[in-house]
């Protein structure tokens, strides 16, 4: 069942709110009356006895008002502290953008209850009703009024427009400010180059002289804005007074009645001016409250706390649109991973793994599909079945100011060491964290540099298993990583399998593969592919294993990056680092034995024979010089006394291959097409280091 949206009681203050305003707004009447009674009756008859009476009746009342008042501003305060109270609670149950915007909707709503907004939205209603007593007192008293309220407005509206581009400037320039001082004070950048540092401070020495002169102008205009304002009301109440005076002379209005009129018409213009200075602010804070009545409207779904779940994931029709018209963000996205099973989810940039990630784990659940972790929808399950049974690990994770113990712990009341050890022990962190002078209590906020950004992700994978979820979702794990990290990332994923722990993770890197049983391939937020991990990789090779590359020097990088991509396990590292190493020689001999010539183009070829055995091809659609090198290449080779600086640079990069490989043949094929063709396997040595006694080629 829905629960009702809790800040839809704010109705019931209505009543009794307007209630305050109306006995704290007639109570401004008391002194009008009470003076047009004295002067009007008491003074002209003696009668002290009357004096006594209106005195005790305005004092009753003036009493009355002040503890109306104490009990409105005493309610204003308890209504912000439970806005604040019920509204975070609510805003927190929200996911993605619309939990700051709710959180943003509380804030503005509390601070209306918190100053004097609420007091002027109360005696907005009743403006009308000191007109009309102004206008039975006499009309020249309304003209007054709207005579003044007018020129008000002008110089408000006036200084406004003068003020608004001089702050904004001052604002910008302040922005400007901020970021030269901080590349100032910023010793890595200026460190050995003194100029950077001077001239960046004189820079920001101008930028802030800038800025104090245009808010030098914005004060000015303001003082005389504000000064302005000042005499007006002033002003305001002198021409009461007179207009009274003039109509006494004139027999149209008593004394009493002068000054009754004085006293209504400074309150009256105090109320406008207050309206329309706070107009804006109370405005904003309606539409807070029906913003956040549209967000929280049927409240929440029921949630339910599951005490285990299986480990089971399903995900079924998943879309995710993206608005404008713009194609989804996912598209239909259905899929089934078993208990205890590890999906890696693969694509290039943009195609929607994060997302998908996000959706699959709660965090931003897609609008149109639902997932279900064992038979429960995620939307359903409650805050404490999600603590205790999923686990996430972001690609950039943060540490939160407090203790390393603290941050693996989640900041649980009450953690638990035994488990919070368990779970560094498992991330491979423990011996890291005991090295630290502080262990375990060390002070990430006060020490914000004191791991790196590889070890802080280690750290945050501790804290996202130690719970022991049933879940883990994570994204690009080994992103930061160096070799030993992902090493030990690899294993700890490997052990969480083991004890059946369902993993679903985003992979650019390709080092911890080997663990995925199944793979999701996305191509633009569409399923392009999904099933068994040697399957999937198999057909994803089918169509990668031809690359049509410039013969550059511009390309190396991105040869080195395809050949690293058909490498899909941690136990191949070093195969996989050879194999590159093979391909970026064989690239270099082919472009320093070809023309000279731009617009070269080659094409590679990669696959493998064997587990153990792969076969790199490169050609191009021109001959190559380097196929009567051959012969002196290998036969260099079977001379060990010979050193690869005694060659031609044009011959190292054959000779590299050559020594590297099972197999090297180059030759062109029907004197017009060249073609480098490279067998390797991971048995074969690596290149012997210059001087070793065993001989061979030296590089």
């Amino acid at each position: 069942m829905n629960q009702a949206n809790p800040l839809l009681q704010l109705k019931k203050l209505v009543l009794p709110l307007a209630l305050f305003s109306l006995v704290t707004n007639f109570a401004v009447l008391i002194s009008p009356i009470y003076m047009m009674q004295v002067l009007d009756r008491v003074v002209p008859s003696g009668n002290l006895a009357t004096l006594a009476l209106l005195l005790t009746v305005a004092l009753g009342f003036l009493l009355l008002q002040g503890v109306v008042e104490a009990c409105r501003d005493s309610t204003f305060a308890r209504v912000k502290r439970w806005v604040e109270a019920v509204g975070a609670r609510l805003a927190l149950d929200l996911g993605g953008d619309d939990r700051q915007t709710a959180i943003n909707y509380v804030g503005t709503l509390g601070n209306f209850f918190s100053g004097s907004l609420a007091t002027t939205a109360l005696n907005m209603p009743w403006i009308p009703l000191f007109l009309v007593a102004l206008t039975l007192i006499h009309p020249f008293f309304l003209a007054l009024v709207g005579a003044i309220i007018a020129l008000l407005w002008g110089i408000s509206s006036a200084g406004r427009f003068l003020i608004d581009d001089h702050i904004s400037r001052a604002q910008a320039i302040g922005g400007q400010e901020q970021d030269t001082l901080a590349n100032a004070a910023d010793p890595q950048l200026v460190a050995g180059i003194r100029a950077i540092g001077d001239n960046l401070a004189t820079r920001f020495f101008a930028q802030q002289a800038e800025r104090h002169r245009t808010e030098a102008r914005a004060s000015d205009i303001a003082a005389m804005k504000s000064g302005s304002e000042t005499v007006l009301r002033t002003a305001a109440q002198l021409l009461a007074l007179s207009l009274g005076a003039y109509l006494v002379t004139q027999g149209a209005l008593t004394a009493g009645g002068m000054i009754g009129a004085s006293i209504i018409t400074a309150k009256t213009i105090g109320t406008i001016e207050a309206s329309m200075t706070n107009f804006a602010d109370i405005r904003s804070a309606g539409a807070a409250w029906l913003a956040l009545g549209r967000q929280f409207q049927g409240g929440t779904p029921a949630q339910t706390e599951v005490a285990d779940l299986n480990g089971a994931l399903s995900a079924n029709g998943l879309i995710f649109p993206r608005g404008g018209g713009a194609p989804p963000r996912l598209e239909r996205i259905t899929l089934t991973v078993e208990p205890g099973e590890c999906m890696a989810i693969v694509g290039d940039s943009g195609s929607g793994k994060t997302t998908l990630l996000h959706a699959l784990c709660g965090i931003d659940p897609a609008p149109i599909g639902s997932v279900f972790l064992d038979q429960s929808e995620t939307r359903t399950l409650g805050p404490g079945t999600v603590a205790s049974q999923i686990g996430y690990l972001p690609q950039q994770a943060r540490l939160v100011r407090g203790t390393l113990a603290e941050n693996i712990s989640c900041f649980a009341e009450s953690p638990e060491d035994t488990k919070i050890i368990n779970a560094a022990r498992t991330a491979g962190v423990h011996g890291l964290i005991s090295a630290l002078p502080q262990a375990y209590e060390t002070d990430i906020g006060r020490h914000p540099h004191l791991l790196s950004a590889g070890q802080k992700q280690r750290v945050a994978l501790a804290r996202a298993i130690y719970a022991r979820p049933r879940y883990l979702f994570l994204d690009e794990p080994n992103a930061l990583l160096d070799a030993d990290g992902e090493r030990q990332l690899c294993d700890t994923l490997a052990a969480l399998k083991n004890q059946g722990t369902t993993i679903v993770m985003v992979l650019h890197r390709s080092g911890i593969m080997g663990l995925a049983d199944k793979v999701l391939f996305l191509d633009q937020g569409r399923m392009a592919d999904f099933g068994p991990r040697s399957e999937v990789l198999g057909r994803m090779n089918d169509g990668k294993q031809r690359l049509k590359i410039p013969l550059n020097s511009a390309s190396v990088q991105d040869l080195n990056d395809w050949i690293v991509a058909q490498f899909n396990r941690h136990s191949d590292r070093e195969f996989c680092q050879k194999a590159a190493l093979v391909g970026t020689e064989l690239f270099n001999a082919a472009c320093l034995n070809g023309p000279k010539d731009m617009g070269r183009q080659g094409i590679v070829t990669f696959r493998f024979r064997d587990e153990r055995t792969c076969e790199l091809i490169l050609q191009e659609d021109r001959p190559t010089d380097a196929a009567a090198k051959m012969q002196k290449i290998q036969s260099l080779i079977r001379h060990p006394e010979v050193s690869m600086f005694d060659l031609p640079v044009d011959e190292i990069a054959l000779a590299v291959v050559a020594q590297m490989t099972d197999r090297l043949e180059v030759q062109n094929i029907n004197d017009n097409n060249a073609l480098f063709q490279a067998l390797l396997s991971a048995d074969k040595g690596q290149i012997k280091a210059l001087g070793q006694q065993s001989g061979g080629l030296t590089h």
